[in-house]
């Protein structure tokens, strides 16, 4: 029998551009739940709009945590609901503080692939997937105020049994995690924020209006690409990155149920007890003004270290993980101690 010879398949983008493509995914998928929120006039539960984008997600989500190192994995249950929390173990035999990781919107454990790495080989990482939001977490009651945005966390953490923890948070999780910190600094060591959203900066408009067409899910996939194209400069989802797959379908599938997070005010953020450091993004397309987060951090949180990252994009995290990993690595072992 003659072999069917196949065309020579597509050659995929290289490893950079690839996450170029993915941090648009994320960005679109940020925006389109801000303008959901928004438009409902308060939260409720989150819930998947159906079983098939439920299925669609949970396979791609999949494929990721295959790729990634072994986990160990609960469902851990709150006065809000059951939290997915997964734990990626350290070195052998190390006593160093764990990480705490609170992913970007509609990202997930998995969102975190490249930057774990590059944690474990110094520390154990728990990370978990955010109530009222796609993953493997499922919501029973709404989440109205920022203490319920924190004590979720706070319930997960004490079950667990952890020790006070290093947080890290991207983009809507930088908000978790310093929300988290303000109103549970005896369970927070330090906090790595990265290009963090209603933190230091609100966002920008440009983003609510470019992210409409994906937030709804009816409309043609072509009218959700050039959305996407727009935001990101003629580029569209690289449907073979199996993560950005994952976010795509989780905007598209999911209904989230947040409440709109607040800006932080100067008082709240001067009153942050605990050791920050902070990075935004040169090249953000969700801050409206970085260089002013990087100032408002370092004039009104005491000691912090903030910086801005020249060139950069919004998921500092996907795009650099060896130089974020670092960072943050750095500035845990210089803030070991509670």
């Amino acid at each position: 029998m003659v072999a069917e010879v196949s065309p020579e398949p597509t050659q995929r983008p290289p490893r950079r551009k690839r996450r170029r493509l993915l941090i648009l995914a994320l960005v679109v998928s940020l925006a389109a739940n801000v303008l959901l929120l928004a438009a409902r006039g308060g939260p409720r539960v989150g819930q998947w709009r159906n079983a098939s984008a439920r299925e669609t997600y949970l396979a791609a989500y999949r494929e990721v945590m295959a790729g990634m190192p072994a986990a160990q994995e609960w469902n851990v249950a709150t006065s809000w609901g059951a939290v997915h929390v997964a734990l990626f173990p350290g070195p052998e035999g190390s006593i160093k503080t764990p990480v705490l990781l609170l992913p970007g919107w509609g990202a997930g454990i998995p969102m975190w692939r490249d930057l774990l790495p590059v944690l474990t080989r110094e520390r154990p990482v728990y990370a978990v997937d955010a109530l009222g939001d796609a993953g493997l977490s499922n919501q029973s009651v709404p989440l109205e105020t920022p203490e319920a945005n924190a004590g979720w966390i706070s319930e997960t953490l004490t079950a667990l049994g952890t020790p006070p923890v290093h947080v890290v948070g991207h983009s809507f999780g930088g908000w978790l995690a310093t929300n988290f910190a303000l109103r549970h600094p005896g369970q927070t060591v330090s906090l790595s924020l990265f290009d963090p959203v209603q933190t230091f900066s609100s966002l920008k408009w440009e983003v609510y209006l470019l992210a409409i067409p994906a937030s709804i899910p009816l409309l043609p996939q072509s009218w959700r690409d050039a959305a996407l194209a727009r935001i990101g400069g003629n580029e569209t989802v690289d449907h073979d990155d199996p993560l950005a797959r994952m976010i795509d379908a989780g905007t598209k599938g999911y209904s989230s149920a947040r409440d709109l997070p607040p800006q932080f005010t100067d008082a709240q953020l001067g009153s942050l007890g605990v050791p920050v450091y902070a990075a935004m993004a040169g090249e953000s397309a969700v801050l409206s003004d970085p260089p002013g987060a990087v100032r408002r951090a370092e004039e009104l949180v005491p000691g912090a270290e903030a910086g801005l990252w020249e060139g950069a994009t919004h998921s500092l995290p996907l795009e650099d993980p060896e130089r974020a990993g670092s960072a943050v690595l750095d500035f845990m072992n210089r803030h070991e101690n509670p």
